[in-house]
C-alpha cells in the first residue's frame, strides 16, 4: 500500500522552499521565460512529484544555458529549478511504504547522509556567529538573501551548503520516488541522455562560433576546450563521461531501435567529452571501462582468481597512470603538475588549522589565500581545492568527510551486490561505472562545486541506489515474511535515525563554534616564502624572500609600505625586478636597487569575516650569496631583503577581534 506523507520536518523546510520559489518569482531579476519555468516545474511537482524529478534532472544540467539564452545569467537557474522541485513536491508529500518492499539503502549511509546534513548546518552557524562579531555584517548578508537569494552570494556559506544539501536531497528523492515509480529506472537515464545530448550540440555549435555573445567570449578565452553549458571545461568532461557510460550501458541492456538511439546518444556524449578535453576524464573513463570488461570477463570465474585478476588490472593501470603523471612532471613546459602538488598541500594545510570540523562549508574558496603556496598565491589570488574530496575534507573536516563517504559508499555497495547477484544487469553496469567515473574525475577537479553537473551525479547517484537496493530485495524475496516482519522495525530505526540526527546537530554545533575562531596563515616558508628575521648592519630587521613571497596585512588597512632592497654585497644582481598581485590581481611592478625602496599598495579591505589580505610578490631570479660574496657560506636561493611592513592608512570599521601579534607575519 502506497501512501503521500511528510514529516513535519520536510513540511516546514517546503514551506521554507515555496517562500523561496515565489519570492523568485515576484522578483524583478527573473525574466518572464525563466520564471514560467520554475513555476512550472512547482506546479509539476505538486501534481507528480515524479514528474517533476524527470523535468528537474532533464533541465538541471542546462540551466545556465538557458539563463544565458534569457538574459538571466545572473540567476543561479539550476538551483531556482531545483528548488522548485524540491518545494511542490514536499508540498504535495513523498511516497512512503508501509510493507518492506520499498528498496532502501543501508542505514548507515542514510545515518551519514542525515548526519552530514546537521554538520553542514552546524557549520553555517558557526560561520554565522563569527560574521556577527563584525558589525552589520551578518544582518546585511541576511537582508541581502532574503531579498535575493539567487542572485546573491553570501560569507556565511549558505548558498554552498545549499548546494550539498540539494544534492543529498536529488539522490534521496531519486531512491524514495523510484517506490511507488518503478518505470523510473528507464525514464531517469532517458532525461539524463537528453540533457547530455543537447550540452553536446551546443559544444558543436559554440565550436562552429554559434552562440550567445558571453559563452563565445569565453571560449575565445580557451580556445583549444569546449563546453557550452558550464564554464568549468573540466567539470564538463566528468559530466560527459558519467553520461557516455550510462548511454553505453542502457544501449547494451535495449535491442533493435532502441539501441540505435542509445548507441546515437552515446556519440553525443563522446563528442562532449572530446571537445572538452579532459585528460582527467579521458583517464577515469578508460580506468573504469578498462576494469568493466575485465569484470564482464572474469564472471565465471571463482571468487578468489577474480578478484586477484581484477586487483592485478587495477593496480597495473594505476602505475602506468603513475608513470604518465611523473613524466608530465619532468617535463619543464608542463606546469600543471607540480600546481597539482602544490595544491595538494594547500589543502592538507587548511584540514591541519580545523581538522575535525573543518574551515566552514563554502569557506575553502575565500579563505584558501591562508594557505596557498606563494607561487599559487601569486598566479591565482584564491582558489579551490582542484580535488573534491579534499575540499570537502577542508571545509567540513574529516568528521564530515567520513560521513560523505559512508554516503557514497552505501549506494556503491548496494550496486555491487546486486551486480554480484544479476551480473548481466547492462543498464545499472553502466549507470554505476558512470558514478564511479565521475568520482575518479573529483581526484583533480571540483565538478561537485558546479551546480550543473553536481546535480546530474546527484540523481544518477540515486538511480544506482535504487536499481541495486531493489535487485538486492528481489533476490531476498523468498524472505518476505521475516521482511515483513521487520518492517515495523524499520520504521522504528528510520524516526530514531531522523532523532539521532537532530540530537547530533545540537552537540556538532558547539564545537564547531567554538572552533570557529579566525583563521591565520601557518608560520611557514612553504606559505609565505621568506626565510627567518635577521638584522643588517644598518639595524634594519628584513627576510630574505624566495623567488615567490607574500606578505599578510591586517583586512581593514588600505594603504601599506613595504621596504625592499638587494644589499651592495649582492653585486651583479641589481637591479631586480618584483611583479606584485593582490587577489590575483596584477599590481604592477617595481625595480629594487641597493638601496630600501619602498613598495608602496593601496588595498581594498577584505570582507569579514576574513582578518587578512595577501601581497604576493614574485621576483625575477634568485642567486645564492655564497657564489657572489666574498667568506659566505650561505647557499640557499635568495632573491631581496624585505623589511617590515609600514600601516599608512586603515579603515578601523571592521572592528575585528585583537589576534596574537605571532599569527601575522611581518
Amino acid at each position: 500500500m502506497m501512501r503521500m506523507r511528510t514529516p513535519t520536518v520536510g513540511r516546514l523546510l517546503s514551506l521554507l522552499l515555496t517562500w523561496i520559489t515565489f519570492a523568485a518569482l515576484l522578483s524583478p531579476d527573473l525574466p518572464l521565460v525563466t520564471k514560467a519555468i520554475v513555476a512550472a516545474i512547482f506546479v509539476a511537482s505538486f501534481w507528480n512529484p515524479g514528474e517533476g524529478l524527470l523535468i528537474a534532472a532533464g533541465l538541471a544540467p542546462l540551466g545556465s544555458l538557458i539563463g544565458v539564452a534569457f538574459d538571466a545569467d545572473r540567476v543561479r537557474l539550476t538551483e531556482a529549478i531545483v528548488i522548485a522541485f524540491f518545494a511542490g513536491s514536499l508540498l504535495r508529500g513523498w511516497p512512503t511504504r508501509d510493507a518492506a518492499s520499498a528498496p532502501s539503502t543501508p542505514r548507515y549511509a542514510v545515518a551519514a547522509a542525515w548526519l552530514l546534513a546537521a554538520m553542514v548546518v552546524a557549520s553555517i552557524a558557526g560561520v554565522a556567529w563569527q560574521l556577527s562579531r563584525f558589525p552589520g555584517a551578518l544582518t546585511n548578508t541576511a537582508r541581502s538573501l532574503a531579498g535575493s537569494y539567487y542572485t546573491t552570494f553570501d560569507r556565511i556559506g549558505i548558498v554552498e551548503g545549499a548546494k550539498l544539501l540539494e544534492g543529498l536531497g536529488l539522490a534521496a528523492a531519486t531512491i524514495v520516488l523510484f517506490r511507488r515509480r518503478p518505470a523510473l529506472a528507464v525514464q531517469v537515464p532517458s532525461v539524463l541522455a537528453a540533457s547530455a545530448v543537447c550540452a553536446a550540440g551546443a559544444s558543436v555549435l559554440l565550436w562552429r562560433g554559434i552562440g550567445p555573445a558571453s559563452i563565445l567570449q569565453r571560449y575565445a578565452k580557451i580556445g583549444y576546450r569546449v563546453a557550452a553549458h558550464v564554464g568549468d571545461v573540466n567539470a564538463a568532461g566528468s559530466y560527459f563521461a558519467m553520461a557516455l557510460c550510462l548511454a553505453l550501458g542502457m544501449s547494451a541492456s535495449e535491442r533493435g531501435a532502441g539501441r540505435a538511439i542509445w548507441l546515437a546518444t552515446s556519440a553525443a556524449c563522446a563528442a562532449g567529452l572530446w571537445m572538452s578535453n579532459s585528460r582527467t576524464a579521458y583517464a577515469s573513463i578508460g580506468i573504469v571501462l578498462a576494469m568493466t570488461v575485465v569484470w564482464m570477463a572474469t564472471r565465471r570465474w571463482t571468487p578468489v582468481l577474480r578478484a586477484t585478476v581484477l586487483v592485478v588490472a587495477l593496480a597495473g593501470l594505476v602505475v602506468a597512470g603513475a608513470m604518465r603523471a611523473r613524466m608530465l612532471e619532468r617535463d619543464p613546459d608542463f606546469r600543471s603538475a607540480d600546481f597539482r602538488v602544490q595544491f595538494v598541500e594547500t589543502s592538507l594545510r587548511a584540514i591541519a588549522a580545523h581538522p575535525l570540523f573543518g574551515i566552514g562549508v563554502g569557506r575553502y574558496y575565500p579563505e584558501s589565500h591562508l594557505f596557498l603556496s606563494p607561487q599559487l598565491a601569486w598566479t591565482y589570488g584564491t582558489e579551490n581545492a582542484h580535488n573534491n574530496f579534499l575540499q570537502i575534507a577542508s571545509e567540513m573536516g574529516i568528521v564530515g568527510f567520513g560521513l560523505f563517504g559512508l554516503w557514497i559508499a552505501g549506494g556503491i555497495a548496494s550496486a555491487s551486490r546486486a551486480l554480484a547477484i544479476a551480473p548481466h544487469d547492462w543498464r545499472l553496469l553502466g549507470a554505476l561505472a558512470g558514478v564511479v567515473t565521475f568520482l575518479a574525475t573529483c581526484l583533480t577537479g571540483h565538478p561537485l562545486l558546479v551546480r550543473e553537473v553536481a546535480f546530474p551525479f546527484w540523481v544518477q547517484f540515486g538511480l544506482v541506489a535504487a536499481l541495486g537496493s531493489s535487485t538486492v530485495l528481489n533476490a531476498d524475496a523468498g524472505r518476505a515474511g521475516a521482511a515483513i516482519e521487520q518492517a515495523p522495525r524499520r520504521a522504528r530505526s528510520a524516526l530514531w535515525t531522523a532523532a539521532a540526527a537532530l540530537g547530533v546537530l545540537v552537540l556538532i554545533s558547539r564545537p564547531v563554534i567554538a572552533l570557529r575562531e579566525p583563521l591565520a596563515p601557518p608560520a611557514s616558508a612553504a606559505v609565505d616564502g621568506f626565510y627567518g628575521w635577521e638584522t643588517g648592519a644598518d639595524g634594519v630587521r628584513f627576510r630574505w624572500s624566495e623567488k615567490y613571497a607574500s606578505v599578510f596585512v591586517p583586512a581593514d588597512v588600505t594603504r601599506v609600505e613595504i621596504p625592499v632592497r638587494i644589499p651592495k654585497e649582492g653585486r651583479g644582481q641589481t637591479p631586480m625586478g618584483i611583479d606584485v598581485t593582490v587577489d590575483g590581481v596584477d599590481r604592477g611592478r617595481i625595480i629594487v636597487f641597493e638601496w630600501w625602496t619602498n613598495l608602496t599598495l593601496d588595498l581594498t579591505p577584505a570582507p569579514p569575516p576574513q582578518t587578512l589580505n595577501r601581497i604576493n610578490m614574485k621576483m625575477d631570479r634568485t642567486w645564492r650569496p655564497a657564489l657572489v660574496v666574498p667568506g659566505s657560506a650561505d647557499v640557499r636561493p635568495v632573491a631581496v631583503q624585505v623589511g617590515e611592513y609600514r600601516v599608512i592608512r586603515r579603515t578601523g570599521a571592521l572592528n575585528a577581534p585583537p589576534r596574537p601579534a605571532a599569527t601575522v607575519p611581518q
